[in-house]
């Protein structure tokens, strides 16, 4: 996986060895990348509490997952608008309804697998080589994208290339899909390229959905918990999570409504489950925009020069690795623009200040790290 220009890697706190990955560039995504500019990566996480913000400058050159390009740093691993991204599944007749009802009363649902805001589907198992391809799998707590691809998903992989563009989960396609605020993926093949992208989604085999996972029964996994993102603005804001394992483009949305406070995923490496790019830990991603910028406007590669998507003002990052919490904040090196809210990070060790005041963050601009113990909270404030 080649990188070209600068990307910009976080390591969160770092005095360890044991790390936590952001998503990896991807090969033919490189170019999509380059023409908007670089993207930021969640790469390195370390664990333990010195928390040092340290820049490595490199280029995208593939999928990149959360990577920037410029200067200030961020942690890795990612639009906002009023209706809500998580849309109940639609029903074909009465009789889809009826096997519906049946299926969330038996064996189907787990509750050891619900997680934090999910909606009514999430933890239900999945139907594996049941579903038809042209069928997206809200029933299994999926979050359909509508304005994103045709059918709802948030990244079609084929053949190493991306087919977003033609927005169906065609046979040999990987068809990924968003989950949730508090949720992550569960579902890639075990089999990664070595050029270092990621690979996602269900698998389109023989015209149904297959799990590329099988042993994992969930298209969705609760995160750590204990974080979140608190409005107190007037406006909504649009908080966009890299698509990863996948295309890796940041279009996973949370949408936070003015006097809200929604779950913020924390991917748990901690777990034996979780995904790892070439052996290492992986933490997650977001692009967050302007006050007033919608998920369907903001959730998505913005054009060079712009505000929203890659080029949204800030950069959180979060993460679970060695039993403790990190979370991030930084602007994002696309964007030398000032935002139009403040951010700070409340809780978490010791009460340490973390914040940005209108797009300039602390540290010299690099932006800051914070780290929650077992049994803390801790939130994102954005503020006027």
């Amino acid at each position: 996986m080649g990188f070209s220009a600068s990307l910009v890697l976080f390591v969160l706190a770092l005095a360890g060895s044991s790390t936590l990955a952001a998503a990896q560039p991807h090969g033919k995504h490189a170019r999509v990348h380059g023409r908007h500019a670089r993207a930021l990566k969640e790469r390195y996480m370390v664990t333990e509490l010195t928390t040092v913000w340290t820049t490595i400058q490199s280029t995208p050159s593939s999928y990149p997952l959360p990577t920037a390009g410029g200067s200030p740093p961020e942690v890795k691993d990612i639009k906002v608008d009023a209706p809500t991204p998580t849309n109940p599944p639609k029903k074909d007749d009465k009789k889809d309804d009826k096997d519906k009802k049946k299926d969330t009363s038996d064996s189907d649902t787990s509750n050891t697998n619900k997680g934090h805001d999910s909606n009514e589907n999430t933890g239900r198992e999945f139907k594996d080589g049941a579903i038809p391809c042209s069928k997206f799998p809200s029933d299994y707590g999926a979050m359909e994208l509508p304005w994103h691809t045709k059918d709802g998903w948030s990244g079609i992989q084929y053949n190493g290339g991306n087919a977003d563009n033609e927005g169906v989960c065609k046979e040999g396609s990987l068809c990924s899909y968003a989950c949730p605020p508090g949720f992550s993926k569960a579902q890639w093949p075990s089999d990664q390229p070595a050029s270092g992208e990621s690979h996602g989604g269900l698998l389109c085999k023989g015209g149904v959905l297959t799990l590329t996972r099988p042993d994992c029964k969930y298209l969705c996994e609760p995160g750590a918990g204990g974080i979140s993102v608190k409005n107190e603005l007037s406006k909504v804001v649009a908080v966009c999570r890299t698509d990863y394992p996948g295309s890796e483009n940041m279009v996973v949305p949370l949408q936070c409504d003015p006097g809200t406070e929604k779950p913020l995923t924390a991917p748990d490496a901690d777990s034996p489950t979780a995904y790892k790019w070439k052996g290492g830990a992986t933490s997650a991603q977001y692009y967050v925009n302007n006050a007033g910028v919608s998920v369907k406007e903001g959730c998505l590669w913005g054009k060079e020069g712009g505000e929203v998507g890659n080029w949204a003002p800030y950069i959180f990052g979060a993460g679970k690795k060695g039993g403790k919490i990190w979370i991030s904040v930084s602007k994002n090196p696309n964007n030398s623009k000032p935002a139009n809210f403040n951010v700070s990070i409340v809780g978490g060790v010791g009460g340490k200040k973390c914040e940005c005041i209108m797009g300039v963050c602390q540290d010299g601009g690099a932006g800051c790290t914070v780290t929650v113990e077992p049994g803390q909270k801790a939130y994102y404030r954005m503020w006027e």
